[in-house]
Parts: structure tokens; C-alpha cells; sequence
């Protein structure tokens, strides 16, 4: 199971250092063609328009060059670095005020006050990093927090679950707070808002929520030595109308889509699971390489132009040059 948990966290950790890498080097490329060439792009954009002015509606047949197509591809790299930087921003704000808003109006509760978690948690050294919220109708355990994260555990799932489930379920947290999950979903989500034209941010995504889930899932089995035991919380917690999650990656994964994957997994820890999703995975990839190479390419291209003028001739127009 060691080798298990190394795998798991290092898939974990290749697809978090793939999302990071990928998103700085096209927001790097971005801000360092748009701060390169901003002052070309001004001029040219107003040469082209001096043009059509000039010469009315027979002579801006001229404009629609290849060149003057290549004048307006900056102007909607910079128009989608704002709207990137804009999405950022609403997710930040909505991300910190949403963890805001519902932790303070739940009243924690005193951990020995429930028989189970007051059974539980002197084999784990939790004491003061894990909150029992006072909620009886809410089934979830999750871990918030970017830099100190605490594990949350609603009063609710500790009746609706057994101890061994229980304890199952905060060892799978446990992971995910020793493992800084939180702090590394926030950086995911911010990047995944400003660079929202990429494709294979959604798979990369995917495949990181996956690859955690299965890793603390893996480090809760080896600390208890039962499978059974998390297999029973997740088949539980699935049938719950009021489940909530084992992790803080919900509005990523999709988790409910991969419980029945984690449940196999747990069940048939000898056997390979077939990997799936070959032709979404090369579809985003030529999308986002193409993406990326004519974001390139429009904030470049003027610097491989060696035309500096734009002539509209008599032959072309009959008449004379503008200006």
C-alpha cells in the first residue's frame, strides 16, 4: 500500500506541477508579447484607421490585408487577458466569501460530546485541528483552510456513520490537510479562471482531483488496515440525499462521477483499472496547442514583419495613395 500512496500522490502532485507550469508559461507569454509590443499595436491600429477615414469605402477594400488582420489578433489577446484576470478575481472573492459565510453562522460543538469522535480522535493527534460542526441534517467531512486547513466534520455524519466509517473518513481527510489539498485547489481554480480558453485545463483537472481522492483514500487504508470500512462510508454517503463530499474538490471533479471508480479501486486493489478518455484527452490537447500558437503568433508576428507601411494603390483602389 506504501507504493500505492507514492503513486497516487505523485500522479497528485505531476498534474498540480503540469497545471501550474502550463498556465504561467501562457499568462508568461501573454504579459511579456502585450508589454513588448503594445506601443506597435497602438501605432498600427491607428494607421489603420487614418486609412480607412482617409480614403472612404473604396479604398477600405485595402484594409482587410493580412497584415491588418494581424493589427487586430493583439487587441483580442489583451481583451482575453482582461476578462481572465476579471474571472480570476470574481473567483476569488466568491471562493474566500463562500468559506466565510458558511463557517461562521455554524456553531462548533465540543468534540467529546460525541461518543465516536470522543473514541477516535486520541489515536490521531487531532486535537484543535479538527472542528465538529452542530449540524444534525448536513452529512459531510471536509478540510478548509489554504494555509492552517482544519478538518470539518458536521454532527450529522457522525450518527449517520459507523465508527470504523468515521474513522475511515477523517484519516481520508487527514491526508488532504497534511497534504495542503485546499491551498493547491485554490491555485488550480484561480489559474483554471484566468487561462478559461485552455481545453486540457478541465482533463488536467480531472485527473488531479482523481488522483488526490484516490491518495488520501489510500492513506486512510494504510493507517487502519480496512478497506471495508472507507468502502461503506462512500456507498453511505453516495445514497445520502444530503452528502456532501470527502474532499474540498467538488466543483472541479465532479466527485460523484468517480465513487463508483474509487469504490472498484478499493475493492479490486490487484487489478488495473482500463484508462479512459484517450480521445477527449488528445481532442484538448491539439485545442489547446493550436490556442496557444495563435496567441503566440498575433502578439509576435509584427516582430517577423518587415513591412512598415500599407499602401493602398491606384491598381488596387484607382486612387491615389492616402495621405
Amino acid at each position: 500500500m506504501n507504493n500505492l500512496i507514492k503513486t497516487q500522490r505523485g500522479k497528485a502532485l505531476l498534474y498540480f506541477t503540469l497545471i501550474v507550469f502550463i498556465n504561467l508559461t501562457i499568462l508568461s507569454i501573454i504579459i511579456t508579447g502585450i508589454a513588448l509590443g503594445i506601443k506597435g499595436y497602438i501605432s498600427d491600429t491607428k494607421f489603420a484607421y487614418e486609412a480607412v477615414t482617409c480614403c472612404g469605402s473604396i479604398c477600405s477594400k485595402c484594409f482587410f490585408t493580412l497584415r491588418t488582420f494581424f493589427t487586430i489578433l493583439p487587441w483580442g489577446c489583451i481583451v482575453i487577458l482582461f476578462i481572465g484576470i476579471g474571472m480570476a478575481t470574481r473567483k476569488t472573492i466568491l471562493m474566500l466569501s463562500w468559506n466565510y459565510r458558511f463557517i461562521r453562522p455554524i456553531t462548533p460543538l465540543s468534540i467529546g460530546t460525541h461518543p465516536n469522535l470522543r473514541k477516535i480522535l486520541p489515536t490521531m493527534d487531532l486535537y484543535g485541528q479538527l472542528v465538529l460542526l452542530d449540524n444534525n441534517k448536513l452529512h459531510c467531512a471536509f478540510t478548509l483552510g489554504l494555509w492552517k486547513p482544519k478538518i470539518y466534520v458536521s454532527s450529522g455524519i457522525c450518527s449517520y456513520l459507523s465508527r470504523k466509517e468515521l474513522t475511515a473518513v477523517i484519516l481520508h481527510e487527514t491526508h488532504h490537510k497534511k497534504s495542503k489539498d485546499p491551498l493547491r485547489l485554490f491555485v488550480i481554480q484561480i489559474l483554471y479562471a484566468l487561462n478559461f480558453f485552455l481545453p486540457i485545463n478541465s482533463y488536467l483537472i480531472n485527473l488531479y482531483s482523481a488522483a488526490s481522492e484516490k491518495a488520501a483514500d489510500d492513506s486512510a487504508i494504510n493507517f487502519s488496515r480496512d478497506p471495508l470500512g472507507l468502502v461503506s462510508a462512500l456507498v453511505k454517503l453516495s445514497k445520502s440525499k444530503l452528502m456532501d463530499t470527502l474532499s474540498p474538490s467538488t466543483a472541479f471533479s465532479k466527485e460523484q462521477n468517480i465513487v463508483e471508480d474509487r469504490i472498484r479501486r478499493l475493492l479490486e486493489t490487484h487489478r488495473a483499472l482500463p484508462f479512459l478518455g484517450k480521445t477527449h484527452l488528445y481532442l484538448s490537447c491539439i485545442a489547446s496547442v493550436f490556442i496557444a500558437v495563435t496567441i503566440c503568433f498575433s502578439l509576435f508576428s509584427k516582430s517577423f514583419n518587415h513591412v512598415h507601411t500599407i499602401e493602398c494603390k491606384t491598381r488596387t483602389c484607382n486612387m491615389a495613395t492616402c495621405g
